[in-house]
């Protein structure tokens, strides 16, 4: 199987696990806004991005050595490669039961200094133990896509995300946030449960078992490649998120995050697939590289091109689209969130785009750079944050908007070193889709301040962004390009099974 065949392949089993996760979020964040409004939402919403950030800070780097070495298990071995995932679990689990313990120790502190509501208290005990149980669910994920087990990692990961939205819901409607976050509990619980029936057996076929031989000397190689990466890219985006967020808290109120919780579901819906693919990425780009280094040029400039392209239109729509969408979805007391979603949706493209950066330097061990690069962003956005934050009638949109430029300065920092090894005919039509990208960006964002004086107007510009998407797709693609994707779709879509 080719590598561009494989890639597509396992994108199609992600990208259906994906839309399936998000239609679920779709109906159920929406109802969940209802039911609890945009303060309870706002405490729901910090409780949730804790957990999240939490596991996030819990994972050291580990998830991508083994992400990476998963990939090369052919070369490896079985044992090389069990014993590589055992000790990077035990890292995890070793970190989050940490965070989880300090977390419960100091939620007095926390609700008091932190976000300045001493009433979340109890929540926050609730997010220890979500903390303590989630890696022992999410971890096994890495083992299955890292092996290209993608059907697998797709079937768990759908699962995961349905149980979470129907508990919390459900829960949320029959108990109020008290119950929106007892689903949270549970539904960790059940993804141990699930991962464990679906993760032992793609292990046992491959002969792989979970061991800690030579830990000491293991956790140190594991550490070496991963720490720099976590570092920039995943420690300090998580250490200043939160407290970030407790100074959204202190100077726009609970409602902010509210919002902020809306125009990030908001963005989630155009991110299905950019999202869903992304455990396929390093893995195949792993493979490419190990192959040839003609196959990982030409992969790696198709990928970006074309996740960029597929990114753009979705975030135009959204973004000028913002104001109905939210106002059909969550109802008119979210809709102060309808500039924080355009805002965010731009943000996310930006995002995203770093990411692939990210992971090209990843895969030929540029950790370090990496780490310097994000820990620059990271700096950029705090310091703006600080200044725009605290400004009348700012809170969230200061938020957002210095999370934005921390954004932009990350990606810039490591936009030359990732695309260097391009071909001159390659790098001309990056540099088309990004001049392209800034100007619509800066309309559109411009359109959504205004706001629209009529329903026509709005499906006019709809419109024309998608004309312009489709004449951009054809400026940065090769014909070649276009059909051998549609050759690989067309022979998939006759197969019996993805």
């Amino acid at each position: 199987m080719s590598i561009i065949r494989g890639f597509v392949k396992g994108g199609s089993w992600l990208t259906l696990a994906s839309v399936a996760s998000k239609l679920v979020s779709v109906l159920t964040i929406p109802l969940l806004a209802r039911a609890l409004g945009p303060e309870a939402l706002g405490i729901y919403s910090i409780i949730f991005v804790l957990t999240q950030s939490a596991q996030s800070f819990s994972s050291v780097g580990a998830d991508v050595a083994m992400q990476r070495d998963g990939a090369r298990y052919e070369l490896l071995g079985a044992t090389k490669v069990g014993n590589i995932f055992g000790v990077g679990l035990s890292l995890i689990c070793l970190a989050s039961v940490i965070v989880a313990m300090l977390i419960a120790c100091y939620r007095s502190f926390l609700a008091q200094h932190w976000l300045g509501q001493p009433s979340v208290v109890p929540w926050l005990g609730l997010a220890a133990i979500v903390i303590g149980l989630q890696p022992f669910g999410a971890v096994p994920l890495t083992f299955l896509s890292s092996l290209k087990d993608f059907r697998a990692y797709a079937i768990r990961s759908t699962l995961g995300h349905v149980v979470t939205n129907l508990l919390t819901v459900i829960l949320g409607y029959g108990f109020g946030l008290y119950g929106a976050l007892l689903g949270l509990v549970f539904s960790a619980m059940m993804q141990i449960f699930w991962s464990f029936l679906i993760v032992r057996p793609v292990l046992s076929a491959k002969g792989i078992v979970l061991r800690l031989d030579n830990y000491v000397r293991e956790a140190k190689s594991i550490l070496k490649l991963g720490l720099p990466y976590y570092f920039g890219h995943t420690l300090l985006g998580s250490v200043a998120g939160l407290p970030l967020m407790g100074l959204v808290s202190q100077y726009g109120g609970l409602q902010d995050l509210g919002y902020l919780r809306i125009s990030e579901s908001l963005a989630a819906l155009l991110g299905f697939i950019p999202t869903a693919i992304a455990p396929a990425t390093i893995t195949y780009l792993s493979s490419s590289m190990a192959q040839s280094t003609e196959a990982y040029q030409s992969f790696k400039s198709m990928h970006l091109r074309g996740l960029w392209i597929t990114l753009l239109l979705p975030t135009i729509l959204v973004s000028l689209s913002a104001s109905p969408l939210i106002y059909f979805l969550y109802g008119e007391a979210y809709e102060s969130a309808n500039l924080l979603s355009s805002i965010y949706v731009w943000m996310f493209l930006a995002s995203t785009i770093t990411s692939c950066l990210i992971q090209y330097l990843v895969v030929i061990g540029k950790t370090f750079r990496v780490g310097i690069a994000s820990t620059l962003g990271v700096a950029t956005w705090i310091i703006t944050a600080f200044y725009l934050i605290p400004m009348p009638s700012m809170g969230a949109k200061g938020y957002l908007i210095s999370q934005f430029i921390g954004q932009i300065v990350g990606l810039v920092l490591v936009w030359q070193p990732a695309v260097r090894d391009l071909h001159v005919y390659d790098k001309k039509r990056l540099k088309i889709v990004s001049v392209m990208t800034i100007s619509i960006c800066t309309l559109s964002l411009g359109i959504a301040y205004q706001g629209f004086d009529s329903i026509l107007q709005q499906i006019s510009a709809s419109l024309a962004g998608c004309i312009f998407c489709l004449v951009l797709f054809f400026q940065i693609t090769y014909a070649t390009e276009r059909n051998k994707l549609k050759s690989i779709i067309l022979n998939l879509a006759k197969s019996p099974a993805l």
